[in-house]
């Protein structure tokens, strides 16, 4: 009889086993099912090379993992109205969602934390630069993972500058002088930047460039805005200048998008940018850009001041999880893939080995180990090596809730001196506007 019970609760144990391993197996960690969910990621819309190889392999991982993932789009300019409509809601209309780092202190509020997740799978977040964690990064939380992220650069042509016996400019005024010589003696112009309004302050970050090789800032520790000291307007004049005095800019750049100003480039109507470095790959792919302007296009560090140094910009575009997701298990489980160093890596390489179709070439690597890879700099004449030293010693938009609407006035502020306004009085006004801001937003006592 005692044998019989035995070997009858022995049975049961082992069903119960069996049992649970089937469930950990349609499970993860967190007790929740992720087979058969599906993940709603919510994109920039654009042709771009990275979320192209995502979409591209996300097949393989719907096999491997049974987690489904929909990818959707909405234009760049609507991302921050997207993003909030569904926090407010908790709708769970996405579950991850891609933003510009500077959006991060507008929708934090929405995004879930990710600090458990991160400690209960011993998830490595040292494998990023320490800036691109700090724009992930609220009141000590971790809000998302800076799966893309940019180094600013500067793009010249390299037949032209060689045409013309110039050298890469390493200062401003080196710059100056190059895009003057260019401008009266070829058909092109010099340099290409983009003063527009609007596009969610693209046309700061040239400008940050020149006030902070300045030693200039956009505000004091106090928070009151600054940018409209003299180095500031030293700066701002100066940036200006290249449209208005030197006229070595394109007359349309006054209502140029960063979009607008690489797409002029890539026609080969001008000779240098200065811009985010993924848009390398376009400038040397032929079906993106003109035939004399592939192979010919070189790279370099950001100009800087005359004896202050070069101060470039570096921006993120992380991948957070929503509040309001049904599928939080999933969804990070596909954030974990999509920040797979391993996968991060391999889509390079293959855009550099010529093995991506043309829709799913990427340069971008975010992580330090892949940034100073050696064959991956070789493949590329040291490129990632000269980005890895950019995003080490570039500075970041401020991080707070209202800078979108901050980065919307001084924004308005530099188009309306492109189009003809005093640079002083604009900015004092934009400083004005700012600091009422951030005073009724009670930064102030």
């Amino acid at each position: 009889m005692k044998k019989f019970k035995i070997v009858r609760m022995v049975a049961i144990l082992g069903l119960m086993m069996t049992l649970l391993i089937t469930g950990c197996s349609n499970s993860d960690a967190g007790g929740e099912s992720t087979e058969g969910k599906t993940v709603k990621v919510l994109l920039s819309a654009g042709d771009v090379g990275q979320f192209n190889a995502w979409k591209a392999r996300s097949k393989e991982f719907t096999e491997r993992t049974g987690i489904k993932i929909k990818f959707i789009e909405t234009p760049y300019e609507n991302l921050l109205e997207e993003i909030t409509a569904d926090g407010i809601a908790m709708g769970g209309a996405y579950d991850l969602v891609a933003h510009l780092d500077t959006m991060g202190s507008s929708i934090n509020q929405f995004l879930e934390p990710l600090d458990q997740y991160v400690e209960r799978d011993n998830f490595n977040v040292d494998r990023w630069p320490e800036a691109s964690v700090d724009r992930s990064t609220f009141d000590g939380k971790l809000y998302s993972l800076p799966v893309r992220a940019h180094a600013q650069m500067l793009f010249y042509r390299k037949d032209i500058f060689e045409q013309l016996g110039l050298e890469p400019p390493k200062t401003w005024a080196d710059l100056e002088a190059a895009s003057k010589k260019i401008t009266d003696e070829t058909d092109l112009y010099g340099i290409v930047p983009y003063y527009g309004a609007g596009h969610n302050g693209q046309n700061l970050f040239m400008w940050t460039s020149y006030l902070w090789s300045n030693g200039g800032k956009i505000f004091n520790e106090d928070l009151n805005p600054v940018f409209n000291s003299p180095k500031g307007l030293e700066a701002t004049q100066r940036y200006i200048d290249l449209l208005v005095t030197d006229k070595v800019a394109p007359p349309g750049s006054v209502t140029f998008g960063e979009q607008d100003s690489r797409t002029y480039f890539k026609q080969g109507k001008a000779a240098m940018w200065i811009g985010w470095w993924w848009v390398y790959s376009e400038f040397n792919d032929s079906e993106a850009s003109a035939p004399e302007v592939v192979g010919n296009v070189d790279f370099a560090t950001v100009p800087g001041w005359e004896g202050k140094g070069s101060v470039p910009s570096i921006t993120t575009f992380p991948l957070g999880m929503m509040k309001g997701s049904k599928n939080k298990e999933a969804a990070w489980e596909v954030l974990k893939w999509l920040s797979d160093p391993e996968l991060e890596l391999d889509i390079v390489m293959d855009t550099l080995k010529g093995e991506s179709p043309s829709n799913q070439k990427s340069i971008v690597i975010t992580q330090t180990e892949n940034l100073r890879n050696k064959e991956l700099n070789k493949l590329t004449d040291g490129f990632y090596n000269v980005a890895a030293d950019n995003l080490e010693n570039a500075k970041t938009l401020p991080k707070m809730k209202e800078w979108p609407r901050v980065s919307d006035i001084i924004s308005s502020a530099i188009s309306k001196i492109a189009t003809g306004e005093p640079v002083e009085p604009t900015l004092n006004e934009a400083a004005e506007q700012v600091e009422k801001l951030l005073e009724e937003s009670g930064y102030y006592d």
